[in-house]
């Protein structure tokens, strides 16, 4: 019988973080110690019963300092791994602050339908009670079953099974701090050791999309900027100032920003930088009303203003059509 395969890309975080004693829950970052090479792939033997696993070298850092060019490093790698036959699947660990932009710019990247999961933790390995192990051995359970194909890139936390578009990060310490807000998780890990999906996305993701970012060096500059009451332009025009090529709002309610804010924001338009509009309230759709489309503003659906950040980058290094971007938030 042949054992499937799984490449396992360590890029930090707090599952392969080490603290103080095992109480250190919340400061062990500041300890500065990571487990060695090879030593998460060795606490969990169990994973041999489930799959040949060999670990891939890349770059450890904590996922809020991981920048653009990581992704493309990351995407370039996972492209260079499926290629050459590799692996049946991949397992990525990521620090949880940012790993469901991670994720959601591998879903709209990666031309490949091998399964690719990320996978965290919300406890550092040193903990009493580290979530990280049962994470590690899930995500590979996933990564490894024939149906986790054609769901794009998944995460997989704390038993839960996330399509990469829904997730989002709800908590700062608890151990169910992923959420797919507005439509839950694709399936579940269970205890018996069975992965059970009870829905798909019908989005466009890895394979269906137009983005391709091979040979790219860079993505377009897009900043996010927050809405709050009495908010003023000066962080969109420092923005503008700054280079940046597009712009997110996360604002308020179903897409409102301040006046002072609009203002700010026709200025920027007026100096070609395209304007997309999300919301800060963390679940519903913005929708484009006539004024928004008469100006040439596009809005984020039902994203968040971080994956909007995301979508709007890979957007512009397609194109600068207002229509045709928000064909691409319509669509992804």
């Amino acid at each position: 019988m042949t054992v499937p395969r799984v490449a396992l890309i360590i890029t930090g975080g707090t599952i392969d973080s080490v603290g103080a004693d095992r109480l250190d829950l919340a400061w062990y970052i500041e300890n500065n110690k990571r487990l060695d090479d090879g030593e998460l792939l060795g606490s969990v033997p169990e994973l041999a019963g489930i799959a040949e696993v060999e670990e891939v070298p890349f770059r450890r850092l904590p996922s809020h300092a991981l920048v653009d060019r990581d992704w493309l490093d990351l995407a370039e790698l996972l492209h260079g791994i499926f290629e050459r036959g590799g692996a049946d699947g991949a397992v990525i660990t990521h620090g949880t602050n940012t790993l469901e932009e991670t994720a959601y710019f591998l879903n709209l990247v990666l031309k490949t339908d091998g399964p690719v999961v990320l996978v965290g933790s919300m406890r550092p390995a040193s903990a009493l009670g580290a979530d990280g192990y049962l994470n590690l051995l899930n995500a590979v359970r996933v990564a490894v079953d024939p149906d986790s194909r054609g769901h794009g890139v998944l995460a997989v936390m704390n038993d839960r099974i996330y399509g990469a578009r829904d997730l989002t990060k709800t908590a700062t310490y608890r151990v169910e701090a992923f959420q797919g807000r507005d439509l839950g998780p694709l399936g579940f890990a269970d205890a018996d050791g069975r992965v059970r999906y009870h829905h798909r996305t019908v989005k466009p993701h890895t394979t269906g999309t137009e983005f391709d970012v091979t040979g790219l060096e860079s993505l377009p500059r897009v900043d996010v900027v927050v809405s709050h009451a009495g908010a003023d332009g000066a962080m969109i025009d420092a923005s503008v100032a700054a280079g940046a090529k597009g712009i997110v709002c996360a604002a308020t309610g179903a897409g409102r920003p301040t006046p002072a804010q609009d203002d700010a924001f026709e200025r920027a338009r007026q100096a070609g930088v395209t304007l997309c509009i999300g919301s800060r309230v963390g679940s519903g759709r913005v929708a484009r009303s006539p004024k928004l489309r008469d100006r040439g503003v596009v809005t984020a659906d039902n994203l968040q203003p971080w994956k909007a950040r995301v979508l709007l980058a890979l957007a512009l290094s397609v194109t600068e059509d207002p229509e045709a971007v928000q064909r691409m938030f319509d669509t992804y």
